[in-house]
């Protein structure tokens, strides 16, 4: 039997409905033993982000709560009796069954993301992976790398001479790159390495110390310089040569060959040595002449060839020796580094008991790779007959070995699915593996698990494959146009990777609708093609909704980078189309926003000439416009003179006044000197400062450090449903569908091929075990060149994927803006990446425009169903001293000290009383909570005095016994939405009978009554009727307060 299902799915082919429909048929026929209602805890589905998590859980509830109620919706019954060989009043009776186990249970529904089931595995082999139980977790690897990058640079002194002259290096080869002169910044982008997946294998390897990085660096550094002096050596051989056999430029194609050696060669410009593309051809051609030489030419020629290729050849060898060695110095000084930032980080781990999220694939990697099934199963607590992997072209190596002695223990039992497109693989530089979904059933990158051939065996003999051809979501002209356009462009990829786009043609469905595509591209030549395009963009977006009846929200726009979706946000905002981007919106922005920032930067430091220079260039433009910006520099050269200024703008600083003011009132107070008129920026710019002053160290100098590391990622959150033109990336938008697409500009902000980690073992005099070396276009003559090919075609692969998952996101309408073809395009020009490039491969003929602009079945309803909104009145903002007077006896009656002891007081108990199901379980979860510092010793005897007095009263013990099947803190939805949380909910074992316990640590109110009822309410709902509720108040003398039963 087919049991390990391998789907290739194309964009809108429905797989989360296959997925989810999968899912139901499982949970609906049953394993070896027949139907349960709570067989669905035997399945576990995996997606890769909480929001496809959440619409797969939708999805499956939905549908079963329509089979519930003896409905079909989306033709689901037909594919599930198909499926499941079942009767359809059968499956409508246990459809019932099941979507009510999974309401009482809901927490057993087994939807996750693949992190979060990590997670789960290293919070159970927490011991054996050396981590403490009580570890937390931090998924911003930057809230770590900054730390660590501050305690090494403050290592820097007399007495680690070697470090400091490690980092100084560091400094001075960024320098000398032309790239930034803020070594702690560099050092914090270099860290980012370290969580790659690709840089653990690296880093297993033994670490080099600094002086033996120095030592290599001073062999590397010699093995340079004798290359560069052996180049100038053979040219002047050659150059010898030529003379001797009475040889001239004239004799050569052009004198290419000729030129090359005796000039080339003399220059002090490396990338010079290199020999032409024509030079190389003519080499690989064995072209040295033109046809209508003389034939003494010809015969000269001839009876020297052996000795000019020898010279040819010698050349490339050194060429190859002299850029492997230049790539490996780049980045010397950083293999240093990085051992250094690897032990720190160890420390600072241990010494905060946390970990991160990226380390957990290579941390269990290990336990589940070389431990039997049945061993990890007994350590979850539970076993999973069937899995439903989802995304599967984005899973990494690490993630899908760790799944497999899982995924094929269960091929025995049942079912279990693999869901993927190798064409929507975008996100390989998080450590997605395309390859390996091509591959399939074979395990790839997988010799060193000694395993692998008996799960390779065990995938081969369970696999099948299926496709998911049918187009459901975008009509006619935009599916066939995507068929026909990706047909043609998957010529450029080369043969191994080629059968991505095997089967990409798709089946049109909805063939009565014919859908519309415009393709046009604008020149460079007098205006900037993007403000072009910008223009173009606006033109269409009115006319779609003047003429065409859309909405603003059918409205897409996909851009290739933030950058540009900043672009274009700005430039429809400009001119009064409502936009909604959360990656465009930036704060960083706005001018008003930065004036603030100057005027912070200024009152830390009123000798910053950088803060003065942003605030007198907006005040000259908004403020004092009669005076030019040349002018108020020189008035402003001074600090006597700036304040002047200010005062020409009516701006009175006090600036020791502003000093003394928490952070978030010297702001407030500062917009109001300023007269700034607040906008959406202004606003949720200090809901920024209000959210940093709550949780960081609320000081100045903090806050701006703070807002540099935030500003390029700070933005204006807008709510979906306003009617507003959507602006994103095409990583964004993965996933999602839309009325009207636009895609525009070329993609010229691509990053460069980026730096990759290579094996260096076998050059070097073998002193070298790894390096770190950037992919710039002298790697392919170097030793590296296989990686160099490997990663320029993944590279054009991601590209490409990149413009398939834009251009299927189209369900009506699908518009491409790019630039005008180069008059001569280089050879390479089609394989550069761009938008332009792969359209210039697809047709010369431009503008392509297919189907309709007018069609009537394009008309949108969503017009006549917008959300409806309400301005909020802007409120003039006053000075609160002005306004509010605080009584001096308010200690009195707030004690806030005190109050916030209390809450604190009140959150230990609750956690202490959470944890004991049992009370024989009081003195192990008490001393748990004083070994991991969650109580000081003060706290814990109280503890101790309060927790033991409640359990030895016999009204309280008695629910702490083992009668009681125990849950605490667990959460209970209503079919509302709502949840509820419950301190503790006992089940007695030998009855229907249900306990609701709620803690109290104040004085009795009339909520809590409402409040426990609450949760009695939500219970019944459930099934549950014999319910009884008890408060117990901790710290009265008649603790237990029972209520009336519910029956």
């Amino acid at each position: 039997m087919s049991n390990f299902q391998v789907y290739s799915s194309s964009a809108g082919s429905g797989k989360t409905y296959t997925l989810a429909l999968s899912f139901i048929a499982l949970a609906l026929k049953g394993g070896s033993s027949g139907y349960q209602q709570d067989y669905y805890r035997k399945i576990l589905a995996i997606t890769f982000t909480n929001k496809a998590a959440l619409e797969m859980k939708d999805r499956v509830l939905n549908y079963l709560i329509s089979l519930s109620n003896g409905k079909d919706i989306d033709n689901i019954i037909n594919w599930l009796i198909k499926e499941t060989k079942l009767e359809k009043e059968v499956i409508f009776n246990r459809a019932k069954f099941v979507h009510n186990h999974i309401l009482h249970h809901y927490t057993d529904l087994s939807i996750s993301t693949i992190d979060k089931f990590t997670y789960r595995i290293v919070r159970t082999f927490a011991s054996e992976l050396g981590l403490s139980q009580n570890f937390d977790l931090e998924i911003d690897n930057y809230k770590i790398i900054q730390p660590v990058v501050a305690l090494l640079l403050s290592r820097i002194s007399e007495k680690e001479k070697d470090l400091s002259q490690l980092l100084i290096d560091f400094a001075f080869t960024k320098i000398e790159d032309g790239k930034s002169t803020n070594i702690e910044r560099d050092l914090e982008l270099f860290s980012e390495e370290l969580f790659k997946e690709e840089t653990s294998q690296y880093l297993e390897k033994e670490n080099l110390s600094i002086k033996t990085c120095v030592s290599i660096r001073s062999i590397i550094q010699k093995q340079v310089k004798d290359c560069k002096n052996k180049i100038l050596d053979l040219s002047k051989r050659t150059s010898h040569y030529f003379n001797s056999h009475d040889l001239t430029s004239e004799y050569f194609i052009r004198g290419t060959f000729y030129n090359h050696f005796t000039k080339n060669l003399c220059s002090d410009d490396y990338k010079k040595w290199i020999p032409s593309e024509t030079l190389q051809h003519n080499m690989l051609n064995n072209n040295w002449y033109s046809d209508n030489s003389r034939s003494e030419i010809k015969a000269a020629v001839e009876s020297c060839k052996p000795e000019l290729t020898l010279f040819f050849n010698e050349l490339m060898d050194l060429i190859v020796e002299y850029n492997s060695c230049k790539l490996v110095l780049k980045n010397i000084f950083s293999i240093s580094i990085l051992n250094e930032l690897v032990n720190q980080i160890k420390l600072y781990k241990i010494d905060q008991n946390i970990e991160q999220i990226s380390v957990f694939n290579k941390k269990i990697h290990h336990i589940i790779s070389t431990q039997p099934s049945a061993f990890i199963y007994e350590r979850l607590g539970e076993r999973y007959n069937h899995y439903l992997i989802d995304e599967f072209q984005d899973t990494s190596i690490l993630q899908w070995q760790n799944f497999l002695p899982l995924i094929t223990d269960s091929l025995d039992y049942g079912k279990s699915l693999v869901v993927g497109d190798g064409k929507q693989s975008i996100y390989r530089w998080r450590g997605g593996e395309v390859e390996q979904f091509l591959q399939l059933p074979e395990i790839y990158g997988a010799n060193h698990i000694s395993f692998k051939d008996e799960w390779e065996n065990k995938l081969i003999q369970h696999y099948d494959q299926y496709t998911l051809n049918k187009n459901f979501r975008s009509r006619k002209e935009i599916v066939k146009f995507n068929n026909l356009f990706f047909d043609k462009l998957k010529v450029l990829l080369p043969p191994k990777i080629r059968n991505i786009y095997a089967n990409h043609k798709q089946e049109v469905i909805l063939d009565n609708k014919k859908g519309y595509v415009h393709i046009e591209l604008f020149s460079n030549k007098d205006i900037d093609f993007k403000l072009l395009i910008l223009q173009k963009m606006l033109e269409e977006i009115r006319s779609l909704k003047k003429d065409c009846l859309f909405s603003y929200k059918d409205i897409t726009i996909l851009c290739n980078s933030r950058n540009r979706v900043s672009l274009v946000a700005e430039y429809l905002s400009e001119n009064e189309i409502p936009v909604i981007s959360n990656e465009g919106l930036l704060l960083k922005q706005s001018k008003k926003v930065n004036l603030i920032i100057a005027f912070l930067m200024y009152l830390k430091n009123q000798e910053d000439a950088i803060a003065r220079s942003v605030i007198i260039l907006y005040l000259q433009k908004n403020i004092l416009t009669s005076y030019s910006l040349h002018e108020l520099n020189l008035k402003a050269n001074t600090r006597h003179g700036f304040s002047r200024v200010l005062h020409l703008s009516n701006i009175n600083l006090n600036e020791s006044t502003l000093l003394e003011r928490p952070l978030y009132q010297l702001i407030e107070q500062l917009i109001m000197i300023l007269n700034l008129k607040e906008d959406i920026y202004v606003q949720f710019f200090l809901d920024f400062v209000l959210d940093y002053s709550e949780k960081q160290i609320n000081g100045l100098s903090a806050f701006l450090h703070f807002w540099e590391q935030q500003r390029d990622k700070q933005a204006i959150v807008i709510p979906e449903g306003l009617d507003a033109v959507k602006i994103m990336t095409i990583h964004k938008s993965k996933g999602l569908a839309f009325n009207v697409v636009m895609i525009p500009f070329n993609w010229e902000d691509t990053q460069n091929l980026k730096e990759v980690w290579v094996n260096t073992s076998d050059y070097f005099n073998k002193t070298l075990p790894f390096s770190l070396i950037p992919l710039a276009k002298s790697t392919e003559y170097s030793f590296f060149k296989e990686t160099y090919l490997k990663e320029t075609s993944l590279s054009l692969l991601d590209n490409m994927n990149k413009l398939y998952v834009a251009m299927t996101r189209a369900r009506q309408r699908l518009y491409i803006f790019s630039k005008e073809f180069p008059v001569k395009p280089s050879k390479d020009f089609v394989r550069k990446g761009q938008l332009n490039s792969f359209l210039y491969h697809f047709s010369n003929h431009y503008p392509i425009i297919l189907g309709s602009g007018n069609s009537n079945d394009d008309i949108c309803l969503s017009n006549t169903n917008l959300n409806k909104s309400f301005l909020v009145n802007k409120v003039k903002k006053v000075d609160w001293r002005e306004v509010v007077s605080l009584k001096h006896s308010a200690e009195e009656i707030w004690d806030i000290e005190n109050n916030n002891s209390k809450k604190d007081w009140g959150k230990l108990l609750h956690k202490a009383l959470s944890n004991i199901h049992y009370k024989e379980e009081t003195e192990d979860v008490l001393n748990r909570l004083f070994i991991s510092g969650q109580c000081n010793e003060e706290n814990f005897q109280r503890l101790s005095r309060e927790v033991y007095m409640l359990l030895e009263d016999p009204n309280i013990a008695k629910y702490f016994t083992k009668n009681w099947h125990v849950k605490t803190e667990k959460e209970i939805l209503t079919n509302t939405g709502r949840t509820y949380i419950p301190d503790r909910l006992l089940f007695d074992k030998q009855s229907d009978q249900v306990i609701i316990i709620d803690y109290k640590t104040g004085e009795e109110k009339d909520r809590h009554i409402k409040q426990i009822r609450d949760y009695a309410n939500a219970l019944k709902k459930m099934g549950y009727n014999n319910i009884k509720e008890i408060l117990i108040y901790t710290s009265k003398k008649d603790r237990i307060k029972p209520l009336c039963s519910l029956s």
